[in-house]
């Protein structure tokens, strides 16, 4: 018996030393021939993505050892719009909203920390972090107080920014994240049912793999949560973007459960009173934030106005632009009429 059971602890062990090996060679080639694939895509694609670059104002900054790519369109003189952006995408996510934005503000879209042409070098992805390094960005601008536009895991960080620096906000519109964190298992059985990547890029590796074939992850996430067509030049210019060297392992770790904070990214935003207006801006088509998420919003979140961008999906800001700029203009707006009056008094 006990040859038996030394016998087969042996067999085990061998398995999972093969299966580690065949892993690790296996990753090795597949990211081997990733890389080939993607340096002749963007080479092949770099003529059409410098047309699209040359429509918008882009600078690079460096700010504590972190470069920060980004568009700065608008009135350099005027209050400041920053604009994050989601998964897996960079500045482009407000391509189609930038050029119907009031320019008479000052509107600064940046690509997020371990995205496109900004840092891949830093591999503390703790989102009060990244928060603060974002702020730290802003401060470099000579930027004190500012309006914040979030999107998918640009809310994320913009809500931990935001709930973290009160002080330095005008008014806030989040896009396409919960206003409420799990609480019961109930709670987050509901979550990873919804939001099922949640809980596998957990693991540093299946992230990190799934994320370093970018054309292959788009084609699949975009076209079941967009109303709309993905239009050919925005999905290659998100490729292009996305399968940078680094990105994919970079944008990884914002995933990693050592870097959460939830209740900051959500509960804090819904229940805290601000000085400065609040409103969810959502899609009625985003399986992933579904409607029935939001039922009774006004008694649940008192301190947050929300508005539905009709007839679109989670990637709202690519479907329906025009309703996505109309709504951040009468917000700010609003939010800027009476601050403008009290200076004037």
């Amino acid at each position: 018996m006990r040859k038996l059971v030394k016998r087969a602890a042996l067999v085990t062990a061998g398995a999972g030393l093969a299966g580690a090996a065949y892993t690790q060679v296996y990753d090795r080639l597949r990211e081997q021939r990733l890389t080939k694939k993607y340096v002749k895509f963007r080479a092949y694609q770099q003529a059409a993505h410098d047309r699209i670059d040359a429509d918008f104002n882009h600078q690079d900054r460096v700010v504590n050892g972190l470069n920060w790519h980004y568009v700065d369109e608008g009135a350099r003189d005027g209050e400041v719009i920053l604009f994050l952006h989601g998964l897996p995408e960079s500045w482009y996510s407000w391509r189609h909203v930038l050029p119907l934005v009031d320019h008479d503000y000052r509107l600064i879209a940046i690509d997020m920390k371990g995205y496109g042409r900004s840092d891949h070098e830093d591999r503390n992805y703790d989102w009060h972090t990244v928060a603060r390094q974002t702020l730290d960005f802003m401060d470099d601008l000579g930027i004190k107080k500012f309006h914040v536009v979030s999107h998918d895991w640009g809310t994320v960080i913009g809500s931990v920014l935001v709930g973290n620096h009160p002080e330095r906000i005008l008014g806030y519109v989040r896009m396409e994240v919960d206003l409420s964190s799990p609480k019961s298992l109930r709670d987050w059985i509901t979550f990873y049912r919804l939001k099922p990547q949640w809980l596998y890029c957990r693991s540093y590796w299946f992230g990190r793999h799934k994320l370093q074939d970018p054309g292959k992850l788009i084609d699949r996430v975009y076209p079941p949560r967009m109303t709309t067509r993905l239009r050919p030049e925005d999905r290659d210019y998100l490729v292009y973007e996305f399968s940078r060297p680094g990105v994919a392992e970079a944008v990884a770790r914002y995933f990693l459960a050592r870097n959460w904070d939830l209740p900051a990214a959500t509960d804090r935003i819904a229940e805290d009173t601000f000085p400065f207006p609040i409103m969810q801006l959502q899609a009625t088509e985003d399986d992933s934030q579904p409607q029935w998420l939001f039922r009774d919003a006004e008694s649940r979140f008192p301190n947050v106005k929300l508005e539905w961008v009709t007839g679109a999906g989670h990637f709202d800001n690519l479907d329906q632009p025009a309703q996505v700029a109309e709504a951040i203009n009468r917000f700010v707006h609003e939010t800027s009429a009476p601050q403008r009056v009290a200076a004037h008094a």
